[in-house]
């Protein structure tokens, strides 16, 4: 439990040894499932119910604060990590209304099978006075899901944000995270959660910087004391900015794309361009783990490039796997390359086109090679990374992210 002010207290719970986050975000720090008790003069109000396997630590929570009735249960957003304990919170507070915008309702009618008619279904600019404080409903769709929604508190100007802001974080003392994991753990939430929306994000966070709240208080994550921190980092990972970098995911079987790699990074860097390397086929890491940080890196990446070996007619299952993910997030790069080996014949450039058709970067020639590589073919994959090299020192700096 955390007092974050006279009248708010975040009586969620912390999760810190979570591996992976919907059995895919790599969560190294855990996470945490935020929900927000807040005291007005003449009613009470709990924001978003945890995770259902917490229930027990937010009762407890409650119970510490002498709680015994709550007025109001806010649900910000349907998914189980948000609601999961909503038919517990149900039992205990049967008095409750519970409010929602009216996407929020029907969602919940289907996840948790709770009739919409049960809400008090608020729209955007409604608000419910708790005395002395009020909340402003403030719906944000595509801030990952339809129905998420953010509440704002003017009186304390304290913002209630769902999932924007988030990061999987649980700080072994809530009140004092390192920032320096806080903000490398905002970005990889980012480029999972809020990414593949990035057009809907960018207007939210406009709106926010215009609200200038003194709180942030996301449903995963520390609470933001400072919001313009996250407001800046957030701008940034919204924009068309980018790096004068190259992210290259590869696997190799038997050694002949690694060589292909080798001599494309070599290459590259002599130029000037930074190389982040990610080797797929690392036996001491869960792919996952592997893909979740090409997907970071590729935030405000100038380019990405896939590299794999051809397995059965298309790409090592592990790239293919990188692939898909990468069109699902669909990061704001402007170059997309793919090159690597094959046996006997390949469909991989053909695969890899398909798995990711909504990427929006300009293509590069694929460079695919035959059996081992040859001199000849090493001096084709140097001038591939000269002319990469070129295209991205041709940005105007206006455009590069800057430090």
């Amino acid at each position: 439990m955390q007092k974050i002010s006279d009248r708010v207290f975040q009586v969620g719970a912390p999760d810190p040894r979570l591996p992976y986050f919907d059995a895919l975000m790599p969560t190294p720090y855990g996470t945490t499932y935020n929900s927000y008790l807040i005291r007005g003069d003449e009613k009470t109000a709990l924001i978003d119910p945890v995770q259902g396997d917490k229930a027990d630590q937010l009762l407890q929570n409650l119970k510490e604060l002498q709680i015994d009735k709550l007025d109001y249960i806010f649900c910000l957003h349907t998914e189980q990590d948000h609601a999961g304990a909503i038919l517990v919170l149900c039992d205990v507070f049967p008095d409750a209304q519970l409010v929602g915008t009216a996407r929020v309702a029907e969602l919940m009618e289907y996840h948790f099978h709770i009739p919409r008619e049960t809400f008090l279904v608020i729209a955007e600019g409604d608000s419910i006075d708790l005395g002395g404080v009020t909340l402003v409903c403030m719906p944000i769709p595509f801030a990952h899901w339809p129905d998420n929604t953010m509440f704002w508190m003017p009186e304390e100007r304290m913002l209630f944000s769902s999932d924007l802001f988030g990061s999987h974080y649980a700080p072994d003392v809530p009140n004092c995270p390192d920032k320096e994991i806080w903000l490398l753990e905002t970005r990889a939430y980012f480029s999972e959660i809020m990414m593949p929306t990035r057009q809907h994000v960018t207007r939210y966070v406009a709106k926010v910087k215009e609200l200038d709240p003194k709180r942030i208080c996301s449903s995963h994550g520390p609470i933001w004391e400072d919001p313009a921190i996250v407001l800046n980092e957030y701008e940034l990972m919204v924009s068309d900015k980018v790096r004068r970098d190259v992210v290259i995911a590869y696997v190799s079987m038997h050694g002949s794309t690694a060589r292909m790699v080798d001599v494309v990074a070599d290459e590259l860097c002599a130029a000037g361009i930074r190389v982040a390397l990610y080797d797929l086929g690392d036996p001491n890491r869960d792919l996952r783990t592997l893909v979740g940080s090409v997907v970071t890196e590729t935030v405000n990446a100038g380019s990405l490039l896939l590299a794999s070996p051809t397995v059965l007619g298309g790409p090592h299952p592990a790239v293919a796997a990188t692939a898909l993910l990468i069109n699902a997030f669909n990061p704001a790069i402007r170059y997309f390359g793919l090159f690597g080996s094959y046996g006997w014949g390949s469909q991989i450039e053909k695969q890899v086109s398909g798995l990711t058709a909504r990427v929006k970067a300009e293509r590069l020639e694929s460079v695919l090679v035959r059996g081992l590589p040859t001199e000849e073919d090493y001096e084709s994959l140097r001038r591939y990374a000269r002319d990469l090299a070129e295209r991205l020192n041709a940005i105007p700096d206006e455009e590069i992210v800057e430090g």
